[in-house]
């Protein structure tokens, strides 16, 4: 069952980014902006508790029109990460490990190595110089951020991709009575130079390739969701005959063995829906899969296949990130409103903040 998230509309300011652990609390960035600039606040949720409270912000106030560059990664319970700057890399962090009452500066760089990733931590990718056009990043290896002091840390083990990788999800895979955590990263298989991805089944140990059987094309980046015994993988990018669509979705793809084989269940046609793709596609608990797009919502109840309009749903439909907690969807307007699920069906909905 999903963690019911009380409300707070009155609190100040926009919900920029929102977190969970576990346990059901949370942590929220608020931003509030005018004329002269903008102001950070933190709003917290301890676990059980029925209200959100203000904490202790670490960042500046800006001035003009910077705007708002910050995020916050939740480590766990009482324990979040807050990045200033464009990711990756930021510019600054801060780490609490005490609910937002106090914060610790941290560093933006990495300082040793790791050999697993420890349970609340987080999968990183590694952006240690810009790429040739300055644009991106340039190939760099994996970090783990520690959940316990907020630092970074290399991956002792890197998977076997070449290119930029990058984090593609985390979910349990259902084998029979055993159920086995996965980690999954995206980025170019070795041999043939394709879109590919690698699997982890020791939390970073050791990996393995995970080839996307039909992938093409020179994005690599991948969203991996699951429900029992069966995975998704998501593959966004440039539509190639779509000028109008910024967020493309460019294949769907189905595993039912872990990610050790994938089937490309579809693929971009142009005018076909769903065109594009926002944040994780969502996986239910009941067998079906759900994408939300520039134009709508649309589910599919035939692994992928084919799909159709969910409701009466039109216009951007929000944005889903996944966690500890399950799904967590966010709306396109910055009203505040949000949703979690732990299994892709029910949902809980909430508002924080909302008003500027």
């Amino acid at each position: 069952m999903s963690p019911r998230i009380p409300s707070a509309p009155d609190l100040p300011g926009d919900s920029v980014d929102v977190g969970f652990a576990g346990d059901g609390s949370g942590f929220a960035l608020m931003g509030e902006c005018g004329k002269t600039g903008c102001r950070h606040r933190v709003a917290v949720l301890d676990r059980g508790a029925g209200a959100w409270q203000l904490g202790q912000s670490p960042l500046a106030d800006t001035t003009g029109g910077d705007g708002i560059s910050a995020g916050l990664t939740v480590l766990g319970p009482g324990r979040a990460l807050m990045t200033e700057g464009r990711w990756p890399p930021p510019d600054h962090t801060w780490f609490t490990s005490d609910g937002g009452r106090h914060w610790r500066q941290g560093s933006s760089s990495p300082s040793g190595t790791i050999a697993v990733v420890p349970e609340g931590g987080v999968l990183v990718e590694g952006c240690l110089r810009a790429d040739r056009e300055g644009n991106g990043c340039a190939p760099s290896p994996l970090l783990v951020v520690e959940p316990t002091t907020g630092r970074f840390r290399t991956l002792a083990a890197q998977p076997p991709l070449k290119g930029v990788v990058a984090p593609a999800g985390e979910t349990t895979h259902s084998a029979g009575e055993k159920a086995r955590n996965l980690l999954f990263v995206s980025g170019r298989d070795p041999s043939s130079g394709r879109p590919a991805l690698a699997v982890s089944e020791d939390r970073g140990r050791s990996w393995r390739t995970s080839r996307l059987t039909g992938a093409e094309g020179q994005e690599r980046a991948a969203w991996v969701v699951g429900a029992g015994e069966v995975l998704y993988a998501a593959r966004p990018g440039q539509l190639p005959d779509e000028a109008d669509v910024k967020n493309g979705l460019l294949s769907l793809h189905r595993s039912t063995d872990g990610g050790r084989t994938w089937e490309q269940v579809w693929r971009h046609r142009k005018g076909a829906e769903p065109r594009s793709i926002l944040g994780a596609p969502v996986a239910g608990s009941d067998g079906s899969l759900t994408v939300h797009s520039e134009d709508g919502v649309w589910r599919s109840l035939d692994g992928g296949r084919s799909f159709t309009r969910h409701g009466s749903s039109e216009g951007m439909s929000g944005w889903v990130t996944t966690g500890a907690f399950g799904y967590l969807w966010g709306d396109s307007s910055g009203a505040g409103s949000w949703r979690i699920s732990a299994d892709g069906v029910r949902w809980t909905s909430f508002v924080l903040g909302g008003g500027s």
